[in-house]
C-alpha cells in the first residue's frame, strides 16, 4: 500500500512572514433581512440524535452552497422549501433579488406515526452541483432529486428529472430509514454512459454504544432521458466521523479523511469478501511472525527503536539487501530464516543509511532513522504490534522537548497549537470500488483537515492541512481513466492561518475564496474573522530592528450583532456571503 507524502512546495511557503495586525479600515456590509416566508429552512436534531456524531453534522453544515460553475452565485432553501439563488453583480457591486429556482416538497414536521422511522432519522436538506447543468437535491427525508438547471447563470426555473429513494431499492443494502446528507457527486459519460455518482452520510445511532458513520456511495444511470435509475450500490462503515470526504476524478476511487478507518459493507455490483475472523486457539503455523519471535517498539518525532528479547534456539539476522534487482537497500529481520520486519512494508519510509544495530545476549537492538521527521506513525507495519506505552505511558511519547520549533515566532508552542489529544490520528485513505482494498494512505497527524474548498469547477474539493504554523491546501491531480494512481499537490498556502485558527474557540467554520487572498474564521454568533496575507504597500519593506525584511499580513473583524446564528458561508475573490438566522449579508472584500 503505497504511502503518499504530503511534502509542501518550499516556494508556497513564506519564511518571513511575521504574523497579522489589526486592521481598523471599516469592511463594507450589505444586507437584506428575511422575510417569514424565505427564512432559512433548518431542522434541529430530535431527543434520539444526541450523539457527538450528530451534533457535528447538524451543527457544522453548511447551509449556504456556493455553485463553482458560476461566480458570486451560491443557493440555500427556505421554510417553504424553495431553493433561493443569490447572486453578487461584480459591475454594480450589491445583490441581485433573490430568484426562487425549484420548489422542494417539505415533509411535515409533525411527528411520524408509529412504525416510520423517517422523522427519527431526518436530516437537514443539502445540495451538490455534479455539472453545469445538474443537481442534486436531498430532503433530509430519504429521498434524492435529480434535477436540471440548465445555464444557473439566467435563474430560469430547475426541472425535475427523477425522484430516488435508495432505501426503497432492491440493490441497496444497508441504508437506514430516514434521510441523509449529501457530501459529493460526479457526472460522467463513461463508455456512452451518463451516470451521477455521490456521496450521502448517514449516523447509525447506538444507544449503548458509540455511533457509526455510514458512506453510502450510489451511481444513477441515464438510460432513457430524462429519467436516472440506481444502477450500483455501495456501503462503508466507520467508527469515526468524516473530515473530508470526496469521489476521485473517474469516480474509481473514495477519499475519506478520517481517525477511524472506513471499509466496505456492500458492493451491489462487486459483492464485498469480509475475511472470517481467525479463531481464538490458532496453530503455531497460523500465527504472524512477530506473533511467534515478539518485538516492541517505541518511536520520537525522528526515530524508531524496534527491541527483541532473544529467545533460546533462536538465530536472529539482520541485513539491508536491496528489495529488487539494481534497487535501493532495505532493512529484514530475519529469527531462524522467518522474516519477521520487511522494510518494505514499514508506514513510512526510512533513511537505511543511518539504520544501526547491536546485539547481545539477552536483546537486539535496531534504530530506524525517519526520513520525514515529525510525523507520528500510527504502526509499524500493517498487522504489527502496538507501540509499546501507546496508551499513556509517557517515557515513550514525545516531549515538549521533541516538538519542533514554531517557524518565525519567539515563543513555544502551545497547548493551542495541537487539536485534540495526541493519540488521535487522522489518516487520508483511497479506496478503490473494483477490490474494495486501501490503495494509498497520507498521514495528516494529530489534527484533521480544517475545511475544503473548490478551487476550480470539476475538480474535487481541495483540503487544507495544518503545516507547521501554516495551513497548505492540497488538490488532487488527475490520473489517466483505469489507473488506481493517487498524487496531490501543493496548490496554495494561507501564511500563518493554522496557528491563530488554533487560538480560536468559538470556530463554527473556516473558509477561504477559489484565489487564496483571504481566510476567514467564523464564529456562530459573535462575528467573523478576515486574514489577508498582505498589508498592501504599507507593509512592504518592513524590517525587524536588527534582522532582514519581514512580511506581515491584516485581519479584520466584523459584529455580527442582532442577526442570529450564522448557518451558512460562501466565499468568493471580491466578496463573502453569509447566512444567518435572520438576515442575509455580503461582505465586500478589497484586495490590494
Amino acid at each position: 500500500m503505497p504511502h503518499i507524502e504530503l511534502a509542501p512546495d518550499r516556494k508556497l511557503l513564506k519564511t518571513n512572514f511575521d504574523g497579522y495586525i489589526l486592521s481598523l479600515e471599516p469592511v463594507p456590509v450589505l444586507t437584506a433581512d428575511f422575510t417569514s416566508t424565505n427564512s432559512p429552512h433548518r431542522v434541529k436534531p430530535n431527543e434520539q440524535q444526541y450523539s457527538y456524531y450528530h451534533a457535528r453534522l447538524f451543527g457544522m453544515q453548511n447551509h449556504l452552497v456556493r455553485d463553482p460553475w458560476a461566480t458570486g452565485q451560491c443557493y440555500y432553501i427556505d421554510v417553504t422549501g424553495m431553493v433561493q439563488r443569490i447572486c453578487y453583480d461584480s459591475t454594480l457591486g450589491r445583490m441581485r433579488p433573490l430568484v426562487a429556482v425549484f420548489k422542494l416538497p417539505l415533509a411535515p414536521t409533525d411527528p411520524a406515526p408509529d412504525g416510520d422511522d423517517t422523522g427519527t432519522h431526518r436530516y437537514n436538506c443539502s445540495l451538490v452541483f455534479p455539472s453545469e447543468q445538474l443537481c442534486l437535491l436531498s430532503d433530509g427525508c430519504g429521498t434524492v432529486r435529480v434535477l436540471e438547471t440548465g445555464d444557473r447563470t439566467t435563474g430560469r426555473e430547475w426541472k425535475l428529472q427523477s425522484a430516488i429513494r435508495p432505501v426503497e431499492n432492491n440493490l441497496a443494502e444497508g441504508v437506514l430509514p430516514g434521510g441523509s446528507m449529501l457530501l459529493d457527486g460526479r457526472f460522467l459519460v463513461q463508455d456512452g454512459k451518463r451516470l451521477l455518482h455521490c456521496v450521502l452520510l448517514q449516523i447509525e445511532h447506538h444507544a449503548m454504544g458509540k455511533s457509526k458513520s455510514l458512506l453510502h456511495w450510489i451511481t444513477l444511470e441515464q438510460s432513457a432521458p430524462p429519467g436516472w435509475t440506481l444502477s450500483v450500490s455501495r456501503t462503508l462503515q466507520s467508527a469515526g466521523y468524516p473530515r473530508y470526504c470526496v469521489l476521485d476524478y473517474h469516480a474509481t476511487g473514495i477519499l475519506v479523511a478520517c481517525d477511524e478507518p472506513f471499509r466496505f459493507l456492500y458492493d451491489s455490483e462487486n459483492p464485498v469478501v469480509i475475511p472470517e475472523p481467525k479463531p481464538i486457539g490458532v496453530d503455531a503455523a497460523e500465527q504472524t511472525a512477530w506473533e511467534q519471535f515478539p518485538f516492541r517498539w517505541v518511536q520520537t518525532l525522528e526515530e524508531i527503536n524496534v527491541t527483541f528479547d532473544k529467545q533460546a534456539n533462536v538465530h536472529y539476522r539482520v541485513v539491508t539487501e536491496p528489495a529488487s534487482p539494481g534497487g535501493e537497500n532495505c532493512l529484514k529481520v530475519f529469527a531462524n530464516d522467518l522474516l519477521v520486519i520487511d522494510g518494505t512494508q514499514l508506514f513510512a519510509t526510512v533513511d537505511h543509511e543511518q539504520t544501526v544495530w547491536a546485539m547481545d545476549r539477552k536483546t537486539l537492538e535496531i534504530t530506524l532513522q525517519k526520513e520525514a521527521a515529525g510525523v507520528v506513525w500510527p504502526f509499524l507495519f500493517p498487522g504489527s504490534p502496538d507501540e509499546t506505552g501507546a496508551s499513556g505511558d509517557s517515557d515513550s511519547q514525545p516531549t515538549s522537548s521533541d516538538l519542533p520549533p514554531a517557524t518565525n515566532l519567539s515563543a513555544p508552542l502551545e497547548a493551542c497549537d495541537f487539536e485534540g489529544e495526541q493519540d488521535t490520528f487522522y489518516t487520508l485513505e483511497r479506496l478503490s470500488c473494483s477490490n474494495h482494498a486501501v490503495t494509498h494512505t497520507a498521514v495528516l497527524g494529530s489534527g484533521p483537515p480544517l475545511f475544503a474548498v473548490t478551487l476550480r469547477a470539476g475538480l474535487p474539493a481541495t483540503f487544507a492541512l495544518r503545516h507547521d504554523v501554516d495551513a497548505c491546501l492540497w488538490q488532487l491531480q488527475p490520473v489517466p481513466f483505469g489507473s488506481e494512481d493517487c498524487r496531490f499537490q501543493h496548490e496554495g498556502t494561507l501564511h500563518a492561518f493554522g496557528y491563530v485558527q488554533a487560538s480560536k474557540r468559538q470556530q463554527k467554520y473556516l473558509a477561504c475564496p477559489p484565489g487564496m487572498e483571504y481566510a476567514v474564521i467564523c464564529e456562530s454568533h459573535r462575528g467573523i474573522y478576515i486574514y489577508k496575507g498582505h498589508y498592501g504597500a504599507g507593509g512592504a519593506g518592513l524590517r525587524n530592528r536588527t534582522g532582514p525584511q519581514v512580511a506581515i499580513g491584516q485581519y479584520q473583524f466584523v459584529s455580527l450583532k442582532d442577526w442570529g446564528e450564522v448557518l451558512g458561508i460562501s466565499c468568493e475573490d471580491e466578496m463573502l456571503m453569509l447566512l444567518t438566522e435572520k438576515a442575509l449579508l455580503m461582505l465586500q472584500i478589497t484586495n490590494e
